[in-house]
Formats: structure tokens, sequence, C-alpha cells
């Protein structure tokens, strides 16, 4: 009953804080929320949305209580072998993974601010292997072991990510893959380090296909009103003009066909921090074994 408590203490603890992110996302500079060639004094700027206490304070502080609830308790050998910060290198990058999520679903933008902010608690997380250890590795594990570790799965994670965009590019003509989600998955990979990297792409990959069927479904049904608007209309070469010329002074973050990745990345980091030690046993259990057998 005792472990139930400090679960909880820490969930309401960490919810209460979470109601300071919307008064933090609203003390952002504008240009940290628009693209790199924002001028404030273009013409038709498009300000960028903030938060706000209702819904989205409310949502934060839920959110954070359940998954700082669920990963203090999961990780009860952490308070009672005194690994403080262990526990931090679960609750603290929750932050800045939130707002992140809410800056590239209401703006499109991740902010190098917030990226930064991410990998230095990826910092955090090496001098927390080098103090009180890490769940991958034996307690005899080299510090060189856990830098690479680290390292790895912030350089790795980079790198697939910008091959991806690259061949997307190729394949569609087109930007498939921002640098801001290049760099941000660089900070994840400094926070789950490289076994948990697998996990973050899985779940961001997966969960961010289930979310885009929807999306493509959408897009499909709103060019077909489209293109029949366009012949119902008395002129329509003149109607597709006109949709043309507004679709190009839409602003990027209002396009409706633009899916967001660094959310999904963001929850597949967020899951493996809070869920780490299931997935490290069950990597004992089903995988480790496999890979025994094939090697």
């Amino acid at each position: 009953m005792a472990d139930a408590y400090v679960a909880v203490a820490f969930a309401v603890v960490s919810a209460l804080i979470a109601t300071l992110l919307p008064h933090l996302f609203k003390m952002m500079p504008e240009a940290w929320l628009q693209d790199y060639d924002y001028d404030s004094k273009a013409e038709n700027v498009r300000l960028a949305r903030r938060l706000q206490m209702k819904p989205h304070g409310i949502v934060l502080a839920i959110v954070l209580f359940v998954f700082v609830l669920i990963g203090v308790w999961l990780n009860q050998r952490h308070y009672n072998q005194f690994r403080l910060f262990n526990i931090l290198l679960i609750i603290l990058p929750l932050y800045p993974l939130s707002l992140i999520v809410v800056s590239d679903k209401l703006n499109r933008i991740i902010p190098d601010q917030l990226v930064a902010i991410s990998a230095s608690l990826g910092i955090f997380g090496i001098l927390t292997d080098l103090l009180e250890g890490n769940l991958w590795f034996d307690a005899e594990a080299s510090v060189t072991i856990l830098l690479v570790n680290r390292f790895a799965g912030a350089i790795i994670g980079a790198g697939l990510l910008l091959l991806i965009g690259f061949i997307g590019r190729l394949i569609s003509g087109q930007d498939a893959m921002g640098m801001g989600d290049v760099k941000f998955i660089f900070a994840c990979g400094m926070l789950s380090g490289g076994f948990g990297l697998i996990f973050v792409f899985c779940i961001a990959f997966v969960v961010g296909g289930i979310v885009s069927v929807p999306l493509l479904i959408r897009k499909r049904r709103r060019i077909a009103r489209e293109e029949h608007m366009i012949l119902e209309s008395p002129n329509p070469a003149r109607a597709r003009r006109v949709l043309e010329k507004k679709k190009k002074e839409m602003n990027f973050a209002d396009n409706p066909d633009y899916v967001a990745f660094g959310p999904f990345l963001a929850l597949g980091t967020a899951l493996f921090l809070v869920f780490e030690p299931l997935i490290h046993s069950y990597y004992l259990t089903n995988i480790l074994p496999s890979l025994e057998l094939m090697l």
C-alpha cells in the first residue's frame, strides 16, 4: 500500500506542475513557434496558436498524472533503492515532450529550444547511468558502453530519419521528413538509448500509420468534393485557378493534409520511459533467447 501512496504522490505533484504548461507555452517568443523564414512584419502573417487552460491544460494534467502514476508504480525498485535520478529521468522528459506534441499539432513546428531541453535530459540520462546504473546493462558495464548506448540511439535515429526523408523525396518529389523531426529524434534517442530506439520507432510508425489512414480517407473525400464543385462551376478553369491560389496562400501550418510526425516520436519515447521495465522483461524473455539461437 505504501508503494501505491508514493506513486500517487508523484503523479499528483506532476499533474499540478503540468497545469503550468499552458502559461509557459504562452510565454514562448513568437519566433520559437514559427518557421525559420518568419518575418513579423510580413503581410498576412499567421500568429502561432497558443495553449489554453481549457481544454489543453486539463488534458495535459490528466495525461501526466496517468503516465507518472504508471511509470513510478512500475519502477518501484528505483525509489525503494533511493535512485532519485532514475525517477526524475522518467518524469522530467514528459514536460518538454508534451509541449513538443502540442506545438507540432497546433503550429507544425518543433521548437529547437524544446529539442535542446530534451537532449539535455538525455545527457542527464548519462549521469544517471553512471551513478545509479542502467536497466539494460549490468553494474560492471564500462563508461564507454553506457556512453555509446545513449549516443548510438541519437545518431542512428537521426540518420534513419534522414535516410527516410531522402528516399521519400526521391519518390514523391516533396519533403517527406522535416529537419525538426530529425533533430527531435536525436533527442529522443539520447533519452531512450540504442535499445529503446527500436521501441520508439515501432510505436511512432505503427501509431502514425494507423492515424494516417482516416486522414488519407478524408483527403480523398475532400479532393472529390473540390473536383465536383469545380465541374459544377459555370467556369471550371477559373474555379480551379482560384482553388490553387488559395492553397498556395495557405500557411503550411494550416494545411489539412500535413501529418505531424513529432507527436508520434514523443509518444514512443514517453511510453518507453514509462514502460521500460516491462519492455526489458519482454526482451529478456522473448527476444534475447531468439537472438541467441540465431547467432
